[in-house]
Formats: C-alpha cells, sequence, structure tokens
C-alpha cells in the first residue's frame, strides 16, 4: 500500500482523521505517516499492526464506534473518558490509567526476566507516544554497509529496541494537549528490549530492567531572533522552554507538570507491583552524571548514567523534586 494513491487512499484518509487515528493532510497519497496511522488503528482494534490494509482493517475502519455502548456482560463502574482513540488496559486511582499501544511480539524479547531497574528515558521525538512506538516497528538491524540484515523468511530482521512505557506531551509548537501524560504500554513488562543500547551490558542491565520514555525532544537552539527550535529546526513555544546547563546545552524542551505525575504514579506502580527498592531522597544533578557504579542494577536509573553520548532524561528542577518525592 505504500506509495500508492486514489481515491480509496483519500477515503482511507478521511476515516482515519475522523476517527481521531491521523491529524496528517489528506491528500490521497499512502506516505510513511499514512502507514504509522494506519497500523495504530490496527492495533487498537485487535488487527495485525502490518499497515496493510485489507478486507478485516477495512470493515474495522468503516464500522469503527469510537464511543462503544457498555454491554450487560461488561457493566463500567467508572466510565472511561474518550479522549485518545485507544484502550485502557489499567485503571488505578485517581484517574491513573495506561493504555495499550502494543508492539507485533517480534518486535521485543519475549522471554519473562524479574524486573530490579526503572530506567527512564526521554524520546528525543515529537509530542505523540502512539507515534513513537509505531516509529520502533520501522528499526531493523543493519549491516556494515546499511543495509538491512534479512532473516531466514528473507524479511528485515526488528532491532528489538523499545521501552515498556511511553508518556505523551502536550505539543510545544500548538500547545495542544491531548497526549499530555497520557501512559502508552507498547508490551507487557515481563518481557524486555535494548532499550540502553545493544552495546550496554546488554543483557543484563536491560532484562532486569522496566523502561520508561518521556516524549521530549531535548536540548534546544536559541535563534538570533530570540525564538526556540529543536534539532529538527520545528520552533518551540517560549512557555516549553526551561534552561538547564547540562552535557554542553543550556536550553531544553521542558518535562511538563503531567509528564511529571504520570512519571510518579507508574514508577509507584511498578514499584508495588514488582517489588523494586528505591533509594530516597538522593537525587539532584549530580546523580544524572555518568558513573561506573550505576551498570548494577536497582532501583531508579537515567539514561545518562550509563551512556555519555545521551542527554536523557536531563536535571531539571521539577525532575528532580519529583524523584525525590517517592
Amino acid at each position: 500500500m505504500v506509495n500508492m494513491s486514489g481515491e480509496d487512499v483519500r477515503l482511507m484518509q478521511s476515516k482515519l482523521a475522523e476517527l481521531g487515528f491521523s491529524k496528517d493532510k489528506i491528500d490521497g497519497y499512502f506516505g510513511q505517516n499514512t502507514l504509522i496511522s494506519v497500523s495504530n488503528f490496527q492495533r487498537s482494534v485487535g488487527v495485525k499492526a502490518d499497515g496493510v490494509v485489507g478486507m478485516m482493517t477495512w470493515n474495522r475502519l468503516l464500522n469503527y464506534d469510537s464511543n462503544p455502548k457498555p454491554t450487560t456482560q461488561t457493566p463500567v463502574v467508572n466510565p472511561v473518558p474518550n479522549d485518545i482513540p485507544l484502550k485502557p488496559s489499567f485503571i488505578g486511582q485517581d484517574g491513573f490509567m495506561i493504555y495499550d499501544c502494543l508492539l507485533n511480539d517480534d518486535e521485543y524479547i519475549k522471554s519473562e526476566v524479574r524486573k530490579e531497574t526503572i530506567w527512564m528515558h526521554h524520546t528525543a521525538g515529537g509530542s505523540r507516544p502512539d507515534w513513537t512506538i509505531g516509529g520502533w516497528e520501522k528499526d531493523f538491524l543493519k549491516d556494515k554497509k546499511g543495509n538491512p540484515v534479512l532473516d531466514k523468511d528473507g524479511n528485515p530482521t526488528p532491532l528489538k529496541v523499545a521501552t515498556q512505557y511511553v508518556i505523551g506531551r502536550k505539543s510545544s509548537s500548538t500547545g495542544d494537549s491531548l497526549w499530555d501524560g497520557k501512559i502508552l504500554r507498547a508490551f507487557d513488562d515481563k518481557y524486555w528490549a535494548y532499550h540502553l543500547g545493544i552495546n550496554t551490558k546488554s543483557e543484563d542491565l536491560n532484562s532486569k530492567s522496566i523502561a520508561i520514555e518521556i516524549c521530549n525532544y531535548g536540548s534546544l537552539r536559541l535563534d538570533k531572533d530570540g525564538r526556540f527550535f529543536n534539532y529538527v529546526n520545528k520552533p518551540v513555544m517560549e512557555s516549553e522552554v526551561v534552561e538547564v546547563n547540562f552535557r554542553g546545552f543550556q536550553y531544553w524542551e521542558k518535562y511538563t507538570d503531567a509528564q511529571l505525575d504520570s512519571s510518579r504514579k507508574l514508577i509507584i506502580y511498578l514499584q508495588s507491583r514488582w517489588g523494586i527498592e528505591i533509594q530516597k531522597g538522593v537525587y539532584n544533578e549530580a546523580w544524572f552524571e555518568y558513573n561506573k557504579a550505576w551498570f548494577e542494577n536497582g532501583g531508579i536509573r537515567s539514561h545518562t548514567q550509563v551512556r555519555t553520548d545521551k542527554y536523557d532524561i536531563f536535571p531539571q528542577k521539577e525532575m528532580i523534586q519529583m524523584l525525590n518525592s517517592l
């Protein structure tokens, strides 16, 4: 379907936009953004997320009910607000929800491992957590020449780099807050993927951990006209900028209050679920720096602690306050 065009593609794009799965232009061309939107829709309705619009996907798309009525078999005690086009897999206290946006099974290692550590990252990308997860399905192993490594069936081999959870952000260019603080689960946290990188003490640290990605572009550039830009040259509203001197950069897209609140609730939930021991009151700017002592499992970790070439997460004052409040 990729690179196809026509009125059927235009109809499909219109339906995806109508149902909230796409905000891209409706041009009748099946490009990468349309592919991601189709895959996200397929996940939400339980169809294999391969981006191929077959008979089943068309049927679900044309008959999709974004606000289904509860049945007598599944009574609704606390109705779930119809905010994002994904179904919650967990509803806790104080409005705490986890939504499912599941990867295909071959995108992670489906081996159960006891968890000891919670790792914090940010995505270095946009505000949509579902787009982050959709992008992981386009990552493949490559050889030294940059060509995809094929499996025994002749298909590209998935890279298996992902995190179990991704937390959305309000748009720093439009202010749209639909995804702000929304927690999406990419796969069951009893399994694992290479979220720290393939060569970072790979199996031990990666397999015994649960990783959380926060949607955030990271470091910003202050232009001569006083405007801020992220690394893809997209302008960022000044209200979404925070000043933190860290690893050679001064300005950053800030972690929002909703993201920090969701991070805290998710960490507490995971701590209880897995019995992870978390240190209290030890978090400051120095905690985020690289140290070989961090190459051990246990508690909360930041990607920056084991990689000098990474910037996630950075020591925003409110992030430190959140960690110290656990």
